[in-house]
């Protein structure tokens, strides 16, 4: 019985390692995927990813997110919208997959990433310097095959329709696509690029996550409502805090749209900020910890803020209150025997000259002047 080469069995090692008991084993010479037995392995596990919270895989149909899904998250800053997609890459990742950020909004924080999990040499980061370079960066990685998992973070400020490109004319004739009577060719959109995208994804197989700001134009989000299966609504609803410390947030989820199970579910996720210092020993604590909602004994007060790891500062101190202004006395002298404020009602007492004076500590001579 002839062995195999090294390359084959580095090869079929590395797919025993990520797949498991789906990959293909050895039988003689030659390498042959395995029979499909529903019994031997739990379908979840192969085509379900977690999204790293129970609240949340409890009201998906599914118990999580399929693998070739299309997720749309949606949310106003601070929301938790950006944690969700880190937990899912996170969880990508521990079944053995490469996932891909397309960054176009220049919101990942790599030491966030880290704290959700995220293994920053499995992940590919992109930065873009525009939105249609972007998809097509992302068009190219789905086409190769090359990573299981791709999230695009949409900027707020993205437009839909392309650039207007004006012929220019050659050599003095008239411009470009005029003189057959046609007009010039439009690159296609935002919006249809985006569309397209999300086709090629699904014929790869790969989960794609979108995080969709608000304020997206109207047909950028039509693309964006097309183009996914699954649409998770997100909002911030409270600020947990640890004395004066504000550590985490509750953040609201409903099911918008679901292929794949019920809709409009909800769900309540406990989002905690972990630093890595010596106060995350105390959010394992539910009783040290507190929530800010309008409703709690708390002074301070809950303010919006464009990032979820940006909490609320504390009040300024209060400003002392001001002494009440004097009131000067009309028609003041520079005397320094008589004080500089009084009653505005009372007639002012002559200067003091004329008066004999008295000797100084003899209380017993003085004298009330007479008033004119």
């Amino acid at each position: 019985m002839a062995s195999l080469s090294p390359d084959v069995s580095a090869a079929l090692a590395s797919l025993r390692t990520r797949w498991g008991a789906a990959a293909p084993r050895v039988i003689g010479t030659l390498a042959v995927a395995p029979e499909f037995e529903p019994e031997s392995r739990p379908a979840d596990t192969d085509r379900v990813i977690g999204t790293g919270f129970a609240a949340l895989d409890a009201i998906l149909g599914p118990g999580g997110v399929p693998r070739d899904a299309a997720v749309a998250l949606c949310g106003a800053p601070s929301s938790g919208q950006t944690t969700v997609a880190l937990r899912l890459v996170a969880e990508a990742q521990a079944g053995g997959a490469i996932a891909a950020w397309v960054d176009l909004a220049r919101s990942l924080d790599p030491v966030e990433a880290v704290a959700r999990g995220v293994r920053l040499e499995w992940l590919v980061v992109l930065q873009p310097e525009t939105p249609d370079e972007g998809i097509a960066m992302a068009g190219s990685l789905l086409a190769g095959r090359s990573v299981d998992v791709l999230v695009i973070d949409l900027p707020a400020e993205a437009r839909s329709d392309p650039p207007v490109r004006s012929g220019l004319p050659v050599r003095g004739g008239p411009p470009a696509g005029r003189a057959s009577g046609h007009p010039p060719k439009r690159p296609p959109s935002l919006a249809n690029r985006l569309e397209r995208l999300a086709a090629l994804a699904r014929r790869a197989g790969v989960l794609l996550i979108i995080l969709e700001p608000p304020g997206l134009g109207r047909e950028l989000t039509a693309a964006v409502a097309a183009s996914t299966a699954l649409r998770l609504e997100l909002a911030r609803r409270s600020w947990i805090r640890l004395g004066r410390d504000v550590v985490g947030q509750r953040t609201e989820v409903v099911v918008g749209r679901n292929r794949f199970g019920p809709t409009g579910r909800r769900a309540e996720l406990r989002i905690l900020y972990a630093d890595g210092g010596g106060r995350d020993a105390c959010l394992a604590r539910d009783a040290l910890l507190a929530d800010a909602t309008p409703d709690a004994p708390i002074s301070l007060p809950t303010r919006t803020h464009d990032r979820a790891t940006s909490p609320p500062a504390l009040d300024p101190p209060a400003t002392p209150a001001r002494p009440s202004p004097l009131h000067l006395v009309p028609g003041w002298t520079a005397d320094p025997g008589r004080p500089a404020v009084g009653d505005g009602d009372r007639p002012r007492r002559e200067s003091g000259r004329g008066r004999a004076r008295r000797a100084p500590g003899d209380a017993a001579r003085e004298r009330t002047p007479a008033r004119p």
